[in-house]
């Protein structure tokens, strides 16, 4: 087993336990006046904010198309001020030897900036995941990005898979 196998594999098991958020229910009360429950702790999924439709063009290290979708999940966070999501792609370059695809899989955490009054909001993040096209192979993603309006939004990847540094722009439509 590879280092980078080993270190994928964590980062997935630590990020799976905010996929579940621990609630605690106050005690209730009888009509009696008297404790009737005590504390219980409930497991319930993680409510997903949003969702979008991401399309764009892998423009290094050669050309290729891309479409994909993400969720933004923000029980998944791994620490204040962050936020989760999931990101699956998948970057195709058709020509008249056939159609090749990759498809790479991600759990991010993003940094969003507070934007000033009138100006764009920016954010940042990084993800570890997978290229699932033929045997599995690690991939790690560098996100800068932009949200120019409520609904649309803009992106460049950067995937670091153990064959190629892949740079990809993409818009984003949030629903």
């Amino acid at each position: 087993m590879s280092f980078r196998t080993l270190v994928l594999g964590a980062a997935l098991s630590l990020m799976s336990f905010g996929g579940a958020t621990a609630q605690t229910a106050a005690p209730a009360t009888s009509a009696a006046g008297g404790l009737r429950a005590a504390t219980v702790r409930q497991f319930e999924p993680s409510p997903i904010a949003s969702y979008a439709l991401r399309g764009g063009a892998m423009v290094t290290p050669r050309g290729a198309g891309l479409v994909g979708v993400d969720a933004t999940i923000p029980s998944l966070s791994l620490g204040e001020g962050w936020v989760g999501r999931i990101d699956a792609d998948v970057i195709f370059k058709a020509n008249l030897g056939g159609v090749n695809t990759i498809v790479p899989v991600t759990i991010d955490q993003i940094r969003y900036s507070t934007p000033l009054e009138g100006t764009t909001s920016t954010y940042v993040g990084a993800g570890l995941g997978a290229v699932l096209s033929g045997p599995a192979r690690f991939d790690g993603k560098l996100i800068l990005g932009a949200d120019f309006a409520q609904r649309l939004g803009a992106e460049v990847n950067v995937h670091f898979t153990e064959d190629d540094t892949l740079v990809t722009v993409l818009a984003r439509l949030r629903f």
